[in-house]
């Protein structure tokens, strides 16, 4: 098993970080190095892997071309990144939130049609309570007399 830290800084991938910063910013060899103020030799032996990448060279590169360490580390911009999926997330969670919404808006609308025709119902059978109940007064009072 890999330990992360070797994976996370593997030289390989911290030149190619380097090199495609570098071209981004559309800086060549010789400017970046002046840039950092070593030789283009020595830059290139970063690049090439014949010198330690992770040394203060490749901070002062970072610091030329004006990103972060992490940045450069990484080979992407981490916040940009994550605001972009972010964005994703939540485009996806609101349209998901409005298919419910709408769900549970139609359900409710459908229980409210229910109770009205429970309240009708409701009427109907104290319209027939009320009338059975009349003729039971009428016909215990014909019933007394």
């Amino acid at each position: 098993m890999e330990d992360f830290t070797t994976i996370a800084l593997d030289e390989s991938t911290l030149r190619e970080n380097l090199k495609k910063a570098r071209k981004s910013f559309d800086y060549t060899q010789s400017e970046l190095a002046e840039s950092i103020g070593i030789s283009v030799t020595a830059y290139q032996k970063l690049e090439k892997g014949k010198t330690r990448i992770l040394n203060k060279n490749f901070s002062k590169c970072a610091e030329v071309l004006g990103v972060s360490l992490a940045e450069l580390v990484n080979g992407f911009t981490p916040i940009k990144d994550a605001e972009a999926r972010l964005a994703d997330v939540k485009e996806t969670y609101g349209l998901k939130m409005k298919v419910q919404e709408s769900s549970y808006l139609d359900e409710i609308q459908a229980k409210d049609k229910e109770i009205e025709r429970l309240k009708e119902t409701i009427a109907e059978k104290d319209g027939t309570i009320f009338t059975q109940k009349y003729l039971i007064k009428q016909l215990v009072s014909k019933l007394e007399t």
